[in-house]
């Protein structure tokens, strides 16, 4: 998906897409989204999923991890 055409979404990482009433997970290193098995943009309902699934998409060390 091009860049242009990314949905417009709030937050770091985790982000809120609006529109699809739907958390999505992003890279914020490398700029990359999370997809799903099947190629489309990964879609999550609760916070809590979308948050782990961004942990281990963007690994790094965080503020107080050793």
């Amino acid at each position: 998906m091009p860049h242009d055409q990314l949905p417009r979404l709030h937050g770091y990482g985790v982000r809120w897409d609006a529109a699809a009433d739907r958390y999505r997970v992003r890279n914020e290193i490398t700029g990359e989204w999370l997809h799903s098995a099947t190629g489309e943009l990964a879609a999550f309902v609760f916070f809590g999923d979308a948050y782990s699934a961004w942990r281990a998409f963007e690994v790094h060390k965080r503020p107080g991890e050793k």
